[in-house]
């Protein structure tokens, strides 16, 4: 059995991402717009297969995934720590 990937959570900067098209995403990412910006998450199950099928090129990092949300247009992103940026959605 392979290992699978883990959940990142990350945060971009709403205003900068001029280039970045919010109806695009992909089904291995999950989006929140709120007043922290563009909230984004990966979705492991998802990923694991797209990256089988050879659909979704980056590697299992944070480093590879902030990279890859960069080139979708997003700017000013940055890795936060999952139990708050799941915190937060308990108050929203």
């Amino acid at each position: 059995m392979s290992k699978t990937g883990k959940i990142y959570c990350f945060q971009a900067d709403y205003r900068a991402s001029t280039q970045f098209d919010a109806h695009q995403v992909p089904d291995w990412l999950s989006l929140e717009v709120h007043w922290k910006g563009y909230c984004i998450s990966t979705v492991p199950w998802v990923a694991d297969v797209a990256r089988v099928l050879g659909v979704l090129p980056v590697d299992d990092t944070p480093e590879a995934w902030m990279n890859y949300l960069e080139e979708l247009g997003l700017e000013g992103v940055t890795q936060v720590c999952c139990e708050d940026f799941y915190e937060d959605r308990l108050y929203s």
